[in-house]
């Protein structure tokens, strides 16, 4: 077939790869549902090309069967995949293909040449989740490249080219929300967390001017001897509260709890996505068999 070469050189200014968060956690959780002994997954990747920079929005997973007899990929399956994506996002179209692991093989370079013959110049984005020495993944991106010799074809080498994870606002939120409910569980769990922590926080904030306001009435009435340390912290507390009139503050406490319902909404929509999938793909498999 050929050879197979991992050539980690950068080309400079021809082709720039970009790929948005939401992809590799897409890899990372395909991973993490791979069959029992299976050593990697692999994934279509979509996105846009202009210009020589590739932006990689979205993939799929995509079965495949891997031994030292046989390398097969199952085309029916992409293909229903495909169509059904592209009802959603039209304008993204197949880019290249992922793969988990630590380095190109031989059968990399049979799945890189499936992915050719629909697209020109397809991207092969790598993601070691071995950890490393770091403990830290590793991302990588490849194109390949003819190696001949006159009008005689050596093989294909795998080039790197430059990468680099872009995120929207959209992403940001959607990692913050990752990231503190990692503990909670879910989305749900940590709208509910967002919520409790408000109330806990208003209700501590009550009780703290309560027990102030107690303390300044006795030390009025003379019951309590009034303590300097105290009054001087009163003072700076009272000092550094801005002194607004109560319309901007209730103008300025609304955009807040705007801001926190914006994040759950993007929450939930970040859950109705991620269950829109999983019915794409549970379709795309019945339709396969």
């Amino acid at each position: 077939m050929g050879l197979s070469e991992n050539m980690h050189l950068h080309v400079a200014g021809e082709v720039e790869c970009q790929v948005h968060p939401v992809v590799l956690f897409s890899i990372v959780d395909h991973y993490s549902r791979r069959e029992t002994g299976q050593e990697r997954v692999i994934g279509t990747l979509l996105g846009t090309e202009t210009d020589g920079k590739i932006e990689v929005c979205s993939g799929f997973p995509v079965p495949h069967t891997e031994t030292d007899e046989q390398v097969a990929v199952n085309t029916d399956f992409h293909a229903t995949m495909l169509a059904l994506h592209q009802r959603v996002y039209p304008k993204q179209k197949v880019v290249g293909w992922y793969s988990t692991g630590e380095e190109v093989n031989e059968s990399s370079l049979l799945f890189h040449e499936f992915y050719g013959q629909d697209v020109e110049r397809p991207v092969h984005l790598l993601l070691d989740l071995g950890l490393g020495d770091q403990h830290r993944m590793s991302c990588k991106a490849y194109i390949s490249k003819q190696l001949s010799l006159g009008s005689s074809r050596l093989g294909t080498s795998f080039i790197d080219i430059q990468l680099t994870v872009v995120s929207e606002e959209s992403d940001r939120v959607g990692i913050d929300t990752l990231m503190k409910s990692a503990s909670g569980g879910d989305a749900g769990a940590f709208q509910m967390s967002e919520a409790d922590s408000m109330e806990v926080t208003i209700k501590k904030l009550l009780r703290t001017i309560e027990g102030v306001g107690d303390y300044v009435d006795k030390v009025s009435r003379n019951e309590v001897t009034p303590d300097a340390t105290v009054i001087q912290l009163l003072q700076t507390a009272m000092t550094a509260a801005p002194n607004l009139p109560s319309s901007t503050f209730d103008k300025i406490f609304d955009s807040q709890v705007q801001d926190m319902l914006v994040v759950v909404y993007l929450a939930n929509l970040t859950r109705a996505q991620l269950a829109l999938s999983e019915k794409l793909q549970s379709v795309a498999i019945s339709n396969a068999n």
